[in-house]
């Protein structure tokens, strides 16, 4: 696991020296992903750099170290990521005469490419990877991303230079560097919390999408193609009639899993698991102890407020599998000193809140560990999320009725505040009260006017709706102009709502989330959740199966079932969520204040300062929970301070 950088330049204007000097500038800022060695390769003539950041994980040795050059000298490689079958892949290569000098996946990565070409090697990896690829008999460069987008990779286009980088930072140290906000990306944070790829919060400057490859030829315009796509592989399965039986199911996705889990426990440095205690990352931990010949070291946090605390389940389902568990407890002093690096960790504004615990649990179990697995990609593959159920609910429920109806039934709803319907279910017994239910009606009240299923599920994936937008232009927001392709694809919508999180929520905000999270402290995450083997499997599957009479996420808790009993693991779903509103009105309320003041923002060119106000007044009041909206802001705001 590393952190790559480079630049191909055609109009060569630097010398060896001056480009040396700019990879240079450019990977320094990457050391948090690789620690353990710096390397750069140069091609002056070619106005070709390459720069590499290693984090040593498997063959420590020097033999390890990048860019890389091929045996037959035609290929320069720096790749970020892990090859999970490089051992198959490397026996393979053997077989034709292929002689080794280490053990690295990265040098089976590149004598594979001599041998069968980019496409053809792409067939044959299970991993997460992104690369740049010099190919010096061609005079091409080819940038590639892993077929999910578990690892990230940035390009931007600056006049006759091509930039590119596992983060944006690294980017900006090149003299070329020329951007500025792009609204529309600005706009679409404030919908979703994240900017959804290929834009990026910068002009110029975009995110490579998952499954493709970018090659870059003299004199010619970039070319994107596809070498996988979740698109083409539905297609493909649509006309199958797959006859499998639900045993049958069960007994393949676990062959997959357990050797899925069991590839990503190969390593050279110390490993663990982080775990939630929730359905995806317990079965996890419990594959890995079944293939561990030792107690596996897991890593879990909690919190002093129970509503949010999910450190006890955890810690039931470590010790009846007899892991090395360890615990932390998150204190305000942990969340008071991380905020206010959130924004350089993730270089453009992000605001999944659960950031917050994932980089301090990817802190606390690097003290012990180079490589995590994580649970991460279970709701999306095998719909988890209670968005995919309720969506379809509230349109089944008011979809019926004509919208003069609902537009009144949701403006009543909203106009008492949430705090007050909290008061109204108070009376219930507190094993049957629904946590946050004033939040979550008004939640529904903002969406029963829509007009389909999807609209509803688009409202309900959305921070602000686009009227409360607090920007001062909304002209620029889109929405997803694929829809009725997909519609066509997929009719159904659970199968419609799971392909889109697959898509775009999923590397653009979980994914990039536990990235630059783990990665800002050189920790390694595996994700085995994501093996492209499991996600072509599961999409064969029938409905019918995948969520057996309605139940989420039915074939991953039959499986665990057989390693933890059903009462450690059957509770309601409740996600990485922080009691983000008491902080905000507790003991991040002084920093959010001053990044919310009015002298902060009067001079703001983006922000509306009145919206702004009402809200964080609102939020102080206690009658509403603005902790997702004033979270945003914060994010954008602290973001900005470090232009």
């Amino acid at each position: 696991m590393c952190g790559i950088a480079g630049f191909l330049d055609h109009s060569r204007e630097s010398s060896d020296q001056g480009m040396q000097s700019i990879t240079k500038s450019m990977v320094e800022t990457l050391k948090h992903r690789g620690p353990n060695h710096q390397g750069i390769w140069v091609d002056e003539e070619c106005g070709l750099a390459l720069g590499h950041q290693r984090l040593s994980i498997i063959d420590l040795s020097a033999a390890g170290n990048q860019p890389m050059v091929s045996q037959d000298s035609r290929y320069v490689i720096s790749y970020n990521g892990e090859i999970y079958n490089a051992s198959e892949i490397g026996n393979e290569l053997r077989k034709i005469g292929v002689k080794f000098k280490g053990h690295a996946d990265t040098e089976v990565l590149i004598e594979a490419f001599s041998h069968w070409g980019i496409r053809g090697t792409l067939k044959k990896l299970i991993g997460m990877f992104a690369f740049a690829l010099w190919d010096r008999k061609k005079k091409e460069l080819m940038l590639c991303r892993d077929r999910i987008g578990i690892k990230p990779l940035y390009w931007a286009e600056f006049g006759d230079s091509i930039l590119f980088a596992s983060e944006i930072k690294a980017l900006k140290k090149h003299p070329k560097w020329n951007s500025k906000i792009n609204h529309e990306s600005l706009n679409n944070f404030f919908l979703y919390n994240y900017v959804p790829g290929p834009k990026t919060i910068f002009e110029k400057v975009h995110k490579m999408q998952p499954g493709t490859i970018i090659t870059v030829s003299p004199h010619k315009i970039p070319s994107i193609e596809k070498y996988w796509s979740l698109e083409e592989v539905i297609r493909s399965n649509k006309n199958q009639n797959l006859e499998i039986t639900q045993k049958e199911t069960e007994e393949e996705l676990e062959k997959l899993l357990n050797d899925s889990v069991s590839k990503r426990l190969v390593s050279d440095v110390p490993l663990g698991v982080l775990l939630s205690g929730g359905v995806d990352s317990s079965l996890v931990a419990s594959l890995a102890q079944k293939n561990s010949g030792k107690p596996i070291k897991t890593f879990t946090v909690g919190f002093d407020e129970d509503n949010y605390n999910e450190a006890p389940y955890s810690k039931k389902i470590a010790e009846y599998l007899r892991t090395d568990h360890n615990e932390l407890y998150l204190s305000p002093k942990d969340v008071i000193e991380l905020t206010p690096l959130l924004s350089s960790i993730y270089d453009e504004p992000f605001a999944d809140s659960s950031q917050i615990p994932t980089t301090l649990i990817s802190k606390f179990a690097k003290k012990e560990v180079t490589v995590s697995l994580s649970g991460d990609g279970g709701d999306e593959v095998f719909l988890g999320y209670n968005r995919h159920y309720w969506a379809n609910v509230i349109w089944k429920i008011f979809g019926k009725i004509h919208k003069a109806p609902r537009k009144l039934i949701a403006k009543i709803i909203l106009l008492v505040p949430p705090m007050v319907w909290e008061s109204f279910f108070y009376l219930l017994p507190k094993r049957v009260r629904p946590n946050q239910i004033g939040d979550k009606l008004h939640k529904v009240g903002k969406t029963i006017d829509s007009d389909s299923a999807d609209e509803i599920y688009e409202k309900l994936i959305s921070t602000y709706n686009a009227e409360d937008m607090p920007v001062k232009t909304t002209k620029n927001i889109t929405q997803d102009s694929a829809q009725d392709e997909i519609s066509k694809l997929l009719p159904n919508f659970i199968e419609r709502m799971s392909y889109k999180d697959t898509m775009g929520y999923l590397p653009d905000d979980i994914l990039t989330k536990v990235d630059r999270a783990s990665m800002s402290i050189g920790l390694e995450n595996r994700v085995p959740l994501l093996d492209h083997r499991i996600i072509e499997f599961t999409w064969k599957l029938p409905l019918s199966i995948r969520m057996e009479h309605g139940k989420r996420k039915i074939l991953l808790k039959k499986i665990l079932s057989k390693s933890i009993p059903k009462k450690l693991i059957s509770r309601p779903k409740s996600g990485f969520g922080i009691p983000l509103d008491a902080w905000l009105r507790g003991s991040l309320k002084e920093w959010a204040e001053d990044m919310l003041n009015k002298d902060s923002l009067k001079n703001d060119e983006f922000l509306d300062s009145k919206k702004i106000q009402t809200l964080w007044k609102q939020h102080q009041s206690k009658r509403y929970n603005h902790q997702s909206q004033l979270w945003a802001i914060l994010m954008f705001q602290s973001w900005s301070e470090n232009q």
